[in-house]
């Protein structure tokens, strides 16, 4: 890798169109283009059954630290903290072998815990700063990047646009594995690499994790740049049911909260001192009266971790539900409002830690927790469909039209100058056979295909 300067470093990133490949895809370049004190790799793999990170860092942990440095260098930080679950005490051999040659990342085991990788507890648990709510890491001195997306940032190095996106596979599968999927893939053939144990009829896809992801309605969707992980369930299983019937988790939130607090007790926000009250915001809707301002309000701060209904409610209950409601209803009319906080975390931080075997164990996922190893490629699909948008902002425009002939790494989207967005790149060879309904449809053919 060629020695560049902070403007080539982001001048890159741009072009490949890096994302955070962790979370929802906000554009590499520019968090890149901040100036911080401290550079914090998460490797925390938040969601259960998701193992890319793991992989990644065990099979390409150079590639890893080349993308850290070029971070480093880029954001100015003074101290690079490189974040790993403690339990991986093999990984953590490997990681500590492998950094004497990097005397400027300190190695941070992290608890085994859920949800450890929200940016705002692995901040606090790094550098013991409380993010304001709604706030960034940022605010507190630090920028926070995934493993997978510094593997990406040293490929932009080399000029290599982000085609493919790591993807674990776990669950009631007879080949649980992490493979490297070129974005585009319809979701049912990563899945058949895996070897389902359920028959299609009877299965449930979740895509992210059992915690914070969505069921898949329609499995011929494409793999994108932020998809981490799906997990095969069958469909009767109790994480697909909670994640699935939205207006009957409302009408039963509404009616039957008990107000034994325990949703507040445990909310990881609430805990790091962020005026967020669920069983507030529940005993306001049960009573049938307005809600108080602060109630509402606090909405706006969950960070829809699941850990009040996949763990804390023993009714069944989703006071994130009930939030992803308020927030789509009033954002908009509290986004300019602030909030008054204590600036330190909650004294029951500590107790109200979720272990994540016990979450696991709680969510009946026990049988389906299995390691998920590196096995190489998949191929792709025939017929690959890729998204414009595959990042936070507006859409890529495209660059392309039907009939054109496109090699892997061909730009077909890229952002007009200003606007906050990420370009978007082809993951195969072939030709272009469709442009529509903010999709780039190619037909495979030539030197890949």
């Amino acid at each position: 890798m060629r020695e560049m300067d902070r403007e080539a470093i982001l001048a890159a990133v741009e072009a490949a169109g890096v994302v955070g490949a962790g979370g929802a895809g906000f554009p590499t370049h520019k968090k890149l283009a901040a100036d911080c004190e401290a550079l914090i790799i998460n490797g925390a793999e938040c969601e259960p059954l998701l193992q890319v990170d793991k992989e990644l860092l065990h099979h390409y942990l150079p590639v890893v630290l080349e993308g850290t440095a070029a971070a480093r260098k880029a954001v100015g930080a003074k101290r690079v903290y490189l974040t790993v679950k403690g339990k991986y005490h093999a990984l953590l051999g490997e990681i500590e072998q492998c950094l004497a040659s990097w005397p400027w990342v300190e190695l941070v085991p992290l608890p085994d815990i859920y949800p450890i990788g929200d940016e705002h507890l692995l901040v606090y648990h790094v550098l013991g700063r409380p993010v304001p709510p709604r706030g960034l890491p940022l605010q507190v001195g630090a920028v926070v990047l995934n493993v997978e997306t510094l593997y990406n940032v040293a490929k932009a190095l080399n000029g290599e646009s982000v085609t493919q996106s790591y993807v674990t596979v776990n669950g009631a599968v007879a080949q649980p594995g992490t493979w490297s999927v070129p974005i585009g893939t319809p979701i049912e053939e990563v899945i058949e690499a895996a070897r389902p144990l359920v028959e299609p009829g009877s299965q449930a896809v979740i895509t992210g994790g059992p915690m914070m992801g969505e069921v898949v309605d329609d499995l011929s969707e494409p793999v994108t740049k932020t998809t981490k992980g799906l997990i095969v369930l069958p469909r009767d299983h109790v994480v697909v049911a909670r994640l699935s019937s939205e207006q009957a988790l409302l009408r039963w939130a509404y009616s039957v909260c008990c107000q034994c607090t325990m949703c507040t007790d445990l909310c990881p926000r609430h805990l790091l001192g962020h005026p967020l009250w669920p069983h507030r915001l529940m005993r306001s809707l049960a009573a049938g009266g307005p809600l108080d301002a602060e109630s509402a309000a606090g909405a706006l701060l969950c960070s829809e971790c699941g850990v009040c209904d996949q763990y804390a409610c023993f009714m069944g209950l989703s006071p994130r539900r009930v939030n992803q409601v308020l927030k789509a209803k009033l954002g908009s009319r509290l986004n300019g409002l602030e909030f008054s906080w204590s600036e330190e975390a909650r004294a029951g931080l500590a107790d109200g830690r979720v272990p994540t075997e016990r979450l696991i164990a709680h969510l009946k996922l026990t049988q389906w927790h299995q390691p998920a190893p590196l096995r190489g490629s998949l191929p792709g699909s025939r017929r690959m469909t890729i998204p414009l948008k595959q990042h936070v902002g507006a859409p890529a425009s495209c660059q392309v039209q039907p009939g054109e002939v496109v090699e892997a790494g061909t730009l077909l989207g890229k952002m007009a100058n200003g606007r906050l967005g990420a370009a978007v790149h082809s993951s195969v060879a072939g030709t272009v056979i469709a442009v529509a309904d903010g999709n780039v449809v190619i037909e495979r053919g030539g030197s890949d295909g």
